[in-house]
């Protein structure tokens, strides 16, 4: 029998033909009733059918079943993610029900998801099922280069009432920069993120780990009241924190190496400049990506003071951090999750890993920091303890690179009656080198009008050609020398 609603006239109208044209259209009419079911899921009620047709996984690892008399997806640990096909979300609600198969480590929903290296996550740590002070029960957390930030932001983390053995209820209400994730039917958000941290507003939504998932529903633009707009860093008016470092790039730390003070980059190695996030994260793993192998990158900042002070430094840092002040090892510390050695909280980054103390000189003091990673994120968090006496906070600047108008005219050896040490100056590769004694040379950077110095070891030299003499300035004392 021909359907009625395409062979019946109308009043006035004449039965359509079997042409060519009625074909086309009766195919895209077959097209439409196929989508269908899914324009309904994503555009109307916002269900999303538990059928293969509706996600993308890996064949054989995903199970379409009846569990507890719910239609449901039983996925296996091996299941890596299953995405909701053909679905791109950026602002509203995602809820659904979850029921762990244990053992287990954690259950996720990532979302705003363009690859597998850039996406965001929220997932249930499983094993603190059925403890309500867990503080890490439950977190949030970006995808950079591939890397799992987890622990990078300890403050996007909370206890939640999960359920063992049982179905709990997730819901993500997502809009703008901010995030309120519900658990099992609470009134109040067991998270509220003050601003997503991705690098993208928009992409696809999958769930992963062991476990039956059902009833999942995704209403685009379902937002309640949550504001679309950051929320306060509380800490921004905080003048005392570090918030920009000249920085080097990384380079290969080999294991069971240690940075040294040797290894003390010269100035014009920061090349660049790094600024502080949120809460005075100073974000390497945003800059610099995934390390594959352990890596070390050099952070420079000035400390101006008005006078000689006892201060500190509260640092945060992931994994390994040396301390040098003025040239000067004071500190080094290890927050290494993976040997049992991490800092309060439980490995994890917080200006409340280390306090180091700091005696300031007057007038500029170079605060260097180099710091080691190879497992999850890594950066650092810098807070002076007091800003008395402190005149101003800032990046480290390189000075400028001056030619040397005419090099010869410094060269030779120079003694002293005020040391019993021999200086010979000479020229390598364009470069003054200064030895005294025995003792290994020293590369000079020229800063103009006859002055050189050398940063690592804070020696500066000061010549006066027409009198054959220079100044030696070295541990704040100063030495005439005399050219033979």
């Amino acid at each position: 029998m021909i359907n009625a609603r395409f062979s019946r006239k109308k009043s006035g109208q004449a039965m359509w033909p079997q042409s060519k044209n009625y074909k086309h259209m009766k195919k895209r009419m077959m097209l439409i009733g196929m989508l269908l079911p899914l324009w309904g899921a994503y555009s109307q009620t916002g269900t999303v059918p538990m059928s293969p047709e509706s996600f993308e996984f890996t064949s054989g690892t995903v199970e379409f079943v009846t569990f507890k008399d719910r239609p449901s997806i039983k996925l296996a640990a091996n299941s890596g993610q299953v995405a909701i096909k053909g679905l791109n979300f950026k602002d509203g609600t995602i809820e659904f029900d979850v029921e762990s198969i244990l053992p287990g480590f954690a259950q996720s929903v990532y979302f705003h998801k363009k690859d597998e290296k850039e996406q965001e996550i929220v997932y249930l740590r499983v094993a603190n099922a059925g403890d309500t002070l867990a503080n890490e029960a439950v977190q949030y957390c970006p995808y950079f280069d591939g890397v799992n930030m987890w622990d990078m932001y300890p403050n996007y983390q909370a206890p939640a009432p999960i359920k063992k053995g049982d179905w709990n209820h997730i819901k993500l209400v997502i809009h703008g920069k901010r995030m309120q994730v519900y658990v099992n039917g609470d009134t109040s958000p067991v998270l509220d993120i003050p601003k997503l941290e991705g690098n993208y507003g928009e992409g696809g939504v999958s769930f992963e780990g062991a476990s039956y998932i059902s009833n999942i529903s995704v209403r685009p633009d379902d937002t309640g009241n949550l504001s679309p707009e950051e929320a306060p860093d509380l800490t921004r008016h905080q003048s005392n924190y570090l918030r920009e470092w000249a920085v080097t790039e990384p380079v290969v730390l080999e294991s069971g190496r240690e940075a040294t003070r040797e290894q003390l980059p010269d100035g014009d190695l920061y090349k660049d400049v790094i600024t502080a996030e949120r809460e005075g994260l100073i974000n390497l793993t945003r800059k610099f990506g995934m390390n594959q192998e352990r890596k070390v990158v050099w952070l420079k900042a000035v400390i101006e003071s008005a006078s000689a002070q006892a201060n500190f430094l509260d640092l945060g840092f992931s994994d390994e951090v040396w301390v040098f002040l003025n040239g000067q090892m004071v500190w080094v510390d290890k927050n290494l999750f993976q040997q049992g050695a991490g800092k309060y909280p439980k490995g994890r980054i917080s200006v409340a890993n280390t306090r180091i103390p700091l005696n300031l000189k007057p007038g500029k003091n170079e605060l260097t920091l180099a710091v080691a990673n190879d497992f999850y994120g890594w950066g650092v968090i810098a807070r002076l303890g007091s800003t008395d006496g402190i005149l101003a906070i800032g990046k480290f600047t390189p000075a400028p690179v001056v030619p040397i108008e005419d090099i010869n005219q410094y060269l030779g050896s120079y003694s002293s009656k005020m040391a019993p040490v021999k200086l010979t100056l000479t020229s390598e590769n364009g470069v003054l080198v200064a030895k005294a004694g025995d003792q290994p040379g020293l590369a000079l950077s020229y800063r103009g009008n006859h002055h050189f110095e050398n940063v690592k070891e804070n020696i500066k030299l000061t010549f006066h050609p027409d009198q054959n003499t220079l100044i030696l300035i070295s541990g704040g004392q100063e030495y005439e020398f005399t050219k033979e």
